[in-house]
């Protein structure tokens, strides 16, 4: 258990119904005090980490992950009389978070999303709709409509950079990652369908681009076994959380001599 204070931020990875893992990470920290100060979350990561900065503890959130229909959220289909929109998302947001401002959150947060119109990742921490960048940010390409904010139009900001961490390393004394996008080699038996391919495709840019941001941070918190959960089957949440949970356990034993140096120098 650490005492003293320093500010400790962490980013969350897009990565479809593996995103739930971010609960359980989250509710490791907090078991060995650590309480992160400042969040980053695209897609996924922005939905559960809007959450978590207004104000709901990890048992809230998983609760509300459990009681929520959230294959209604990130649910694979081709569109057939073109793109969906985020509805349902949209309502669980307003209902959850009442409050569309960033002003109203308890903790900092920072959405990552990518700019369509000027071919760009962005990441906002005001001056905008905290709905609709959240919204922008898990908008998966190919199958939600873009979201547009002023004069421009956003969609998933894993599309160009699926943890940031840059953006905020310069604000913590320690960043952590949480990335649930994990590579592994698939069997040609499972890549038999067009289902199957598209979230291949879909899981391997996403690893890449989440990779990208390991430097920037202090530790990075990968759970393993999140391979064997497709990213769009939102139907085993507790044994997602249990994987985010025992992976931040056994990455905060290898991090541990870290943290106790920086809270020493505190």
């Amino acid at each position: 258990m650490f005492k003293k204070k320093i500010k400790v931020g962490i980013t969350l990875s897009g990565g479809g119904a593996r995103g739930i893992a971010h609960i359980g990470v989250l509710q490791a920290l907090e078991e060995e005090g650590i309480f992160p100060d400042i969040i980053c979350g695209t897609s996924a990561g922005a939905i559960l980490g809007a959450l978590y900065a207004y104000g709901y503890s990890p048992d809230e959130m998983l609760d509300i992950a459990v009681r929520s229909n959230m294959r209604r959220v990130f649910k694979l289909v081709l569109p057939i009389r073109g793109l969906t929109n985020q509805t349902y998302l949209l309502r669980q947001l307003q209902k959850y978070i009442p409050e569309d401002s960033f002003s109203t959150l308890q903790r900092e947060f920072h959405i990552g999303v990518t700019n369509l119109n000027a071919g760009k990742h962005e990441v906002w921490h005001e001056g905008a709709s905290l709905h609709d960048l959240v919204l922008a940010s898990s908008a998966v390409p190919g199958i939600f409509q873009p979201i547009q904010i002023n004069n421009s139009y956003y969609v998933d900001g894993g599309v160009m950079n699926n943890m940031p961490a840059a953006p905020i390393r310069h604000r913590c004394d320690f960043l952590i990652a949480s990335n649930v996008v994990t590579k592994v080699e698939k069997s040609p038996d499972e890549l038999t369908g067009l289902k199957s391919i598209l979230a291949r495709v879909f899981e391997i840019s996403l690893w890449y681009r989440s990779r990208l941001n390991y430097d920037d941070c202090d530790t990075v918190i990968e759970p393993a076994g999140l391979n064997n959960y497709h990213i769009f089957n939102f139907s085993k949440t507790m044994e997602i959380y249990e994987l985010g949970y025992q992976g931040a356990k056994r990455q905060l034993e290898i991090a541990r001599k870290e943290l106790e140096a920086i809270y020493a120098m505190t």
